[in-house]
């Protein structure tokens, strides 16, 4: 789960400040150490040269003081005066032999000197200061050395005088307690008064922001939910709530069109059932032709039997025999005129699971009573293991039909009609596959690619609507099939009908 801008922001703050809180009490605190560390060395500058002129006018008026060391001296009194000061570590006077002449601890009187220090400010002829710690870990000390002059230019020994630093270092340490202190707190109150106004003025803005979004998301687009304020959020606010007015309106607009476009596809589909339903009516008409003929025969045989029991005097045996038979040829009379209306008639759709090869079979004894059929020698290749077909039984009769009479009209003077079912694989899809071919006139180049286009037809005028292979091509695309045609002049045609299976 991703982290909310109101926490990201908060730890980039917090961040950030912790960030500059360090820089600034790193700056601070050695500022302020070397502020207090100055004004500590220029107050022991100013103690050093105040013992240092009161040694001088000591050495003038009494230089026996400062050639002969003693503890008692008038020099070592005034030394042991300074050193109860109490940033006063350490005073030491030398001569120019370089002997220690007074001390603020009595027992280095008369022995040699050797600090460094005191050699280095020999030879700079200046205040020497020095900061250093007297053991690794112990408080700092200040050390000042200069020389003492007789006369003016004229030197006659050191001084040199120890401050205590500790004070100082403890001034120093209390001083970043309080700025550490005083830091985390101003960081404190930035961070927190921060995050509250960066929540206020850009998280909650934002936050309403994204619910505007995905209200216009859901299609909730009510433009009057958006933000009032002036700045950059309350205009990019504003446009959002005019882009849900503009969806809005086209909204309002697609919802006109689909309802305008519902109406049309409701009247077109009306239409197609229309042409479809007249297409089947004409097909109808042909094989009610054939019909008539084939009936008359069951009909002249059956007058023949009531003439025959009317002027007759038949027995019992016969007329039972005369009725069988008229029965016999009044069912055959009743098939034929049944299958002819159960084809003609309109129905609403319904998709089962079909018997193709079944279907082919009664087709083609439908359409056997036309005329020009007894010149047709028909056979059958239909594979006995072939699936179910998903659709409706009559649409795909009316496919089987079409198919057929126009078969027939390419065959006006006789030729073969051969129907094929099979198996047939198609892009890794398996298909069942009905082949009619016919050894007709064949179809030209220049029209194979128009046969179905509505209204195309190279039949005589009268003789055609142009809509059968039109509507043969629909039936299969609503089956989910596919319709092909092969076809060369004076060659015959062949037309193959891909239906899928059902999957089991």
């Amino acid at each position: 789960m991703h982290p909310s801008i109101r926490t990201t922001i908060f730890w980039n703050i917090f961040l950030l400040m912790l960030a500059a809180v360090f820089l600034i009490s790193f700056v601070v605190l050695q500022v302020t150490g070397q502020e207090i560390m100055k004004q500590r060395v220029s107050a022991g500058e100013g103690i050093y040269f105040s013992i240092h002129t009161a040694i001088t006018r000591l050495i003038t008026s009494n230089a026996s003081s400062f050639q002969s060391p003693s503890p008692q001296s008038e020099l070592q009194q005034l030394v042991a005066l300074f050193a109860k000061n109490p940033g006063i570590s350490h005073i030491q006077v030398i001569n120019d032999e370089q002997v220690i002449v007074a001390d603020s601890e009595e027992n280095n009187i008369g022995q040699r000197a050797s600090d460094s220090d005191i050699i280095q400010a020999r030879e700079m002829k200046e205040l020497v200061k020095k900061i250093r710690s007297s053991e690794p870990g112990q408080q700092k000390q200040l050390i000042l050395c200069s020389s003492l002059y007789r006369e003016i230019m004229i030197p006659m020994g050191m001084l040199t005088v120890v401050f205590s630093l500790t004070e100082a270092d403890q001034q120093i340490a209390q001083s970043k307690k309080m700025l550490i202190t005083y830091i985390l707190f101003d960081a404190a109150i930035l961070i927190l008064f921060g995050t509250w106004l960066l929540c206020r003025y850009l998280v909650n803005p934002v936050n309403k922001i994204i619910r505007l979004t995905e209200q216009i998301a859901r299609g909730e687009l009510d433009s009057s939910v958006y933000l009032t304020d002036r700045n950059e959020i309350g205009q990019l606010s504003a446009s959002l709530s005019r882009m849900a007015e503009r969806l809005n309106e086209e909204k309002q607009k697609v919802l006109e069109q689909i309802r305008i476009l519902e109406e049309k596809n409701r009247q077109l589909q009306q239409a197609q059932q229309e042409v479809i339903q007249s297409e089947k009516l004409a097909s109808v008409g042909r094989l009610a032709a054939g019909v008539a003929h084939e009936i008359g025969n069951p009909i002249g045989i059956i007058l023949g039997y009531i003439q025959l029991l009317l002027t007759r005097q038949l027995d019992e045996q016969e007329k039972t025999d005369c009725l069988q038979r008229m029965n016999a040829e009044t069912e055959r009379v009743n098939a034929i005129i049944r299958n002819l209306l159960d084809y003609a008639q309109p129905s609403a759709e319904h998709r089962e699971a079909l018997d193709l090869n079944r279907i082919i079979e009664e087709t083609h004894a439908l359409v056997s009573y036309q005329k020009n059929y007894r010149n047709i020698d028909v056979s059958f290749d239909l594979e006995q293991k072939i699936p179910p077909v998903m659709g409706d039984e009559k649409l795909l009769r009316q496919i089987l039909v079409n198919l057929t009479f126009n078969a027939l009209d390419a065959m006006a003077q006789g030729g073969t009609l051969a129907y094929k079912t099979a198996l047939a694989q198609v892009a890794e899809k398996t298909f069942v596959a009905f082949t009619l071919t016919d050894s007709g006139t064949g179809i030209t180049p220049d029209n194979l690619n128009k046969i179905f286009d509505p209204f195309f037809t190279t039949k005589e005028p009268g003789k055609g609507t142009g809509l059968g292979l039109s509507n043969v091509q629909r039936i299969v695309d609503a089956m989910g099939g596919k319709i092909k045609v092969s076809s060369s002049p004076g060659q015959g045609t062949a037309f193959t009908v891909l239906f899928p299976v059902i999957k089991t």
